[in-house]
């Protein structure tokens, strides 16, 4: 995952849970139960656990290049 994958892993991470939370809370409210908020929490929390934890591949539309590799310059010098 690239650094561009994480930020729009925790992006779609923060998104998903608090939508899940606020209509959860809504749909609470009018019922008078909390464990509406709890059970949409939940499922909230399980898509964002199979959406953000895998390595998906569109996490990694922007590989970081790493430099080449510097030559080792250590010679055998008799002096």
């Amino acid at each position: 995952m690239d650094y561009e994958g994480q930020k729009l892993s925790e992006l779609l991470f923060h998104w998903i849970i608090l939508s899940f939370g606020a209509v959860g809370w809504i749909v609470g409210y009018f019922h008078q139960d909390f464990s509406y908020v709890f059970y949409a929490w939940s499922v909230g929390t399980l898509i964002s656990i199979v959406l953000c934890v895998p390595d998906w591949p569109f996490y990694n539309k922007h590989p970081v290049k790493w430099l080449d590799q510097i030559p080792s310059t250590s010679e055998n010098k008799d002096d």
